[in-house]
């Protein structure tokens, strides 16, 4: 695969990540469980196609630094992301679990925590993107 094959359905699956969980939200808003439960599932399986992507690419191909003209930002966006990804991870297994095991009070407490951090990854994930392919000059 190319780095640029790579890069697009990362684009993709995490897009369609960060879209079913703000279309889940949506739904839990509106009282609709089940379509709910099925744009969170599929969020967690896109994210999970997201990430297999990304360890493939990264280790394929080594990332390239950023040595664009807004390089604070850039590297604000980059670290916050970065940390945030890491504790999505641990966050959306354990709201999945709770959902699951059917313990909707711990799940509603976090549930809104995680949807937050995991729309921020999806966004910022974007950002990174567009910083190295379009600012990165």
């Amino acid at each position: 695969m190319t780095k640029e094959l790579l890069n697009y359905l990362s684009l993709i699956t995490i897009g369609i990540s960060g879209i079913s969980i703000a279309v889940g939200l949506i739904f839990i808003k509106l009282k609709k469980k089940e379509i709910h439960k099925f744009f969170m599932i599929n969020a967690s399986v896109f994210a999970l196609i997201f990430v297999l992507l990304y360890i493939i690419k990264s280790f394929l191909y080594p990332p390239q630094p950023y040595v664009g003209p807004y390089r604070k930002i850039f590297l604000f966006i980059l670290w916050t992301h970065t940390v945030l990804a890491i504790i999505n991870f641990p966050l959306a297994v354990i709201t999945l679990r709770y959902a699951f095991k059917g313990l909707f009070e711990r799940h509603k407490k976090i549930a809104p925590i995680t949807a937050f951090v995991w729309l921020y990854v999806a966004i910022t994930g974007w950002l990174i993107y567009y910083f190295l392919q379009w600012l990165n000059k």
